[in-house]
C-alpha cells in the first residue's frame, strides 16, 4: 500500500479575459498566483485544496465550457464543502447562484457561473 496522497482538484479554465476571470475569483475567497515564465504565463487560484489555473486564451472563440455543449453536464466543476455555509458567504457577497440552491439532509447543492460561463457547483 501506497503512502502517496493526492489532493486537489486542480482545472485548466481557458479564459477570455484574465483580469476580469482574477477578480470574480478573489471576490469568492481564492488566492491569486502568477505561474510561468515570460512565453506562458498563468494564474493559480487558490481555496483550500481546489485550484483553479487561469489560462488567457489566444482566441475568445476557444473558450466552450463543458457545461454549454450539448450533452454536458450543468456543470464544470464541483467541489464538496459545507454547502450551508458557502451558500450564506456567496449569497452576502452577492454571487449569482444559477442552479439551485437544493438544500435537504441527504445532499445539498447549489450552482454558481463564472464571467466565462464555467459552472462551478458545491455540494455536501
Amino acid at each position: 500500500m501506497s503512502n502517496i496522497v493526492l489532493s486537489g482538484p486542480t482545472m485548466v479554465l481557458l479564459v477570455r479575459d484574465l483580469q476580469r476571470s482574477i477578480d470574480y475569483y478573489k471576490h469568492l475567497g481564492f488566492h491569486y498566483e502568477l505561474v510561468g515564465g515570460p512565453m506562458v504565463q498563468h494564474v493559480h487560484m487558490t481555496r483550500d485544496s481546489v485550484v483553479f489555473i487561469l489560462h488567457p486564451a489566444s482566441n475568445p472563440d476557444d473558450v466552450r465550457p463543458f457545461s454549454t455543449v450539448k450533452g454536458g453536464l450543468y456543470f464544470d466543476a464541483f467541489c464538496y464543502c459545507n454547502v450551508r455555509e458557502f451558500l450564506e458567504e456567496f449569497t452576502e457577497k452577492g454571487i449569482e447562484i444559477v442552479r439551485g440552491p437544493d438544500l435537504n439532509d441527504f445532499f445539498s447543492e447549489f450552482t454558481i457561473q463564472d464571467p466565462d460561463g464555467y459552472r462551478i457547483a458545491f455540494g455536501g
